[in-house]
Parts: structure tokens; C-alpha cells; sequence
């Protein structure tokens, strides 16, 4: 199945704001990106939002830790939908786990991005 990833502005500004410490994040990020459009979805579902968030481990290429220690990316998913959004990616060691209210924050904005277009 092919499905349609966006990269919602929220997201696009936290890989913005990585890639000035961590030069090679987008590449990084554009295999599990690859991966999204053919096989969704990927990672483990966020508990409490009826398997419609998801959470991805992503490994990076700037530091010696794999998967558990780098990024994280959230994203929306919804199972007859095509279209995947990437609501924000962090670094682990800056924060934990995304809150619930982190999440409804996350999906306001990409309502209202969606609205204005």
C-alpha cells in the first residue's frame, strides 16, 4: 500500500531546531520516512489514542547510541486513511515521553494547519 506522509510545520521547525546540533538528522529521518509510505504503520502505538499515534525510535548517525537513546518521531495514522502526519520529532535525551495534553497540542495544530490551506 502506498500512503502520502506530511510533514506538518510543527514537525518541520523541532527538525529545524536539531539539525543545528545534529547535522545528519534528515537523513536520518528519510529511510523511516521511505518505510511510512510503503508500510504503515511503523513503531508502537501511543497508548490512550485508539492506535491512531504512533511513535517511531529513529537511530542517529551523529552519535553512538542506537535506537533507544536518539529520536523520537510521532505521527498520526489513521487506519483508511492514505495520508500520514509527522506531528514532531525530539531528542529522547532532552525529554522523556510526549504527554497526552503534548499530543492534543500537537493535533490542534495540525487542524488548524489543515484549515488554512
Amino acid at each position: 500500500m502506498n500512503y502520502e506522509v506530511y510533514l506538518t510545520d510543527t514537525f518541520q521547525k523541532s527538525l529545524k531546531i536539531l539539525k543545528k546540533k545534529y547535522r545528519h538528522i534528515k537523513d536520518d529521518i528519510i529511510d523511516i520516512i521511505r518505510k511510512l509510505e510503503s508500510d504503515a504503520p511503523l513503531g508502537d502505538p501511543v497508548p490512550g489514542w485508539d492506535r491512531e499515534i504512533w511513535k517511531i525510535r529513529v537511530a542517529s548517525a551523529d552519535m553512538k547510541r542506537g535506537k533507544s537513546g536518539a529520536f523520537r518521531i510521532i505521527y498520526l495514522f489513521k487506519e483508511n486513511d492514505f495520508n500520514i502526519y509527522l506531528l514532531t520529532v525530539y531528542f529522547k535525551g532532552d525529554k522523556d515521553d510526549v504527554s497526552s495534553d503534548d499530543i492534543g497540542k500537537l493535533l490542534k495544530n495540525l487542524c488548524d494547519e489543515l484549515e488554512n490551506l
